[in-house]
């Protein structure tokens, strides 16, 4: 059992490279996210006979709550859902479930972690050559002549998000380290830090030369959160070196962010951000023009189309990618279905809050980072692949309540006695 989690938390993000193949019309990290799931779930039983329990609690209502409901509302109006985007819903909420019963204590928990940023090294450096060669280019914008590069991956959004989710659980690893000296040896630690700090450098490249806004936002935010709890003073200091920079390289950030410095100057501002507020309209119109069922039910799992031609499919009605997850959670899935996705959200945040010290500080960065980035693009519930790999390092907040019940059954042993 311990093998199959490593191979997913190694595997997960290499997998993520993208090589063209297609198996039954699905491309192979796609086919891969339903291996690992199945991986997943054999781990997930085999744990469950060993130890004859199962972690329970009110987040696995809601959790399971959506993905039924998802299931449900596909085979509801399967004439205009896509099996695929089901799938993408579900699975990574599958993830979340299987691994908080399979990970039991936090010893085991940074060994897998650790495993996931180990594998990240092959993409990363992957990508880092090809952009260094002028390789892995994905486009060059018309409006400001911006080269954006996507690496190994299949666009610069998924470079930029897998960059930006590696930097993230790197300062996670190092939190729970700091904080839990008998993880592992000292000598260990220096040569992973050593290593990390390697791969970081090549990932900080990665993820600027992909020029994903909301990427870069929702790293900065995760880094002020985390420092304005238990470090203002070092938040003062990059504050202050930020500014700096930020004066200094004032061309390439008008290049970068032109479009938001434009709309917020003039006097539409719905082109703000590569016109989000229009399409964030357009869809929040055409859904409330639905008829009852569909407001409450959606218009259909995946039934969304892209304003760029070349991606465009056939559907029913005109409902557009919304670059915005909620929203594409209430479109598809329907008020109930909202409903259920963001009261899992909120199990969640509780559990990070309970979490001590600056665990607790790191992981709530973390999870407000992940919704920004959710709430202003297609972030880590349309690509569930990353979705994945979020609620694998998630998992940690479950650790708590193993201790606890292990705890009470060794207290209860005693007693016995």
């Amino acid at each position: 059992m311990t093998g199959l989690l490593f191979l997913f938390f190694f595997f997960r993000p290499i997998m993520f490279i993208d090589i063209g193949w297609l198996v039954f019309g699905l491309n192979v990290t796609e086919v891969f996210a339903i291996f690992a799931t199945g991986v997943l779930i054999v781990a997930f039983i085999l744990r469950a006979i060993m130890t004859k329990r199962l972690n329970i609690s009110s987040v696995d209502f809601f959790l399971f709550a959506f993905v039924f409901w998802v299931l449900f509302i596909y085979l509801l109006y399967v004439d205009r859902s896509h099996i695929k985007d089901a799938a993408k819903f579900v699975l990574p909420f599958i993830t979340y479930f299987v691994l908080k019963n399979v990970i039991m204590d936090v010893r085991s928990y940074v060994r897998y972690l650790k495993m996931m940023l180990v594998g990240y090294a092959a993409p990363i450096l992957a990508s880092s050559f090809l952009i260094v060669q002028g390789l892995g280019l994905y486009t060059v914008l018309y409006w400001n002549n911006l080269y954006r590069y996507c690496g190994v991956y299949a666009n610069p959004h998924n470079l930029g998000h897998c960059m930006a989710l590696y930097l993230m659980g790197l300062v996670v690893y190092a939190v729970i380290c700091s904080e839990r000296e008998d993880l592992e040896s000292i000598f260990k630690q220096r040569a992973f830090f050593l290593f990390s700090c390697f791969i970081s450098v090549f990932a900080f490249y990665c993820l600027y030369k992909s020029y994903v806004r909301t990427c870069f936002l929702g790293y900065m935010l995760f880094i002020y959160y985390y420092l304005f709890r238990v470090n203002k003073r070092l938040l003062a200091l990059l504050t202050a070196v930020i500014g700096i920079i930020a004066v200094l390289s004032a061309a390439v950030l008008y290049t970068i962010f032109f479009d938001m410095v434009d709309s917020a100057k003039g006097p539409d501002k719905s082109q703000f951000g590569s016109g989000r507020p229009a399409i964030w309209m357009h869809n929040i119109e055409e859904f409330s023009e639905q008829p009852l069922d569909r407001i409450l039910a959606g218009v259909g799992v995946g039934n969304i189309n892209s304003h760029i031609a070349e991606r465009k499919r056939e559907q029913v009605g005109d409902m557009l990618n919304s670059h915005n997850d909620f929203l594409e959670v209430m479109t598809q899935t329907g008020v109930i279905g909202f409903s259920l996705f963001v009261a899992f959200q909120i199990c969640l945040f509780r559990k990070i809050r309970l979490l001590e010290g600056r665990q607790r500080y790191v992981f709530l960065a973390l999870f407000l980072a992940v919704i920004f980035m959710n709430f202003v693009s297609n972030s880590y519930v349309t690509r569930f692949g990353l979705g994945q790999m979020f609620y694998a390092i998630l998992a940690y907040v479950e650790l708590p309540e193993h201790r606890t019940r292990r705890l009470q059954a060794q207290e209860a042993k005693e007693s016995e006695i």
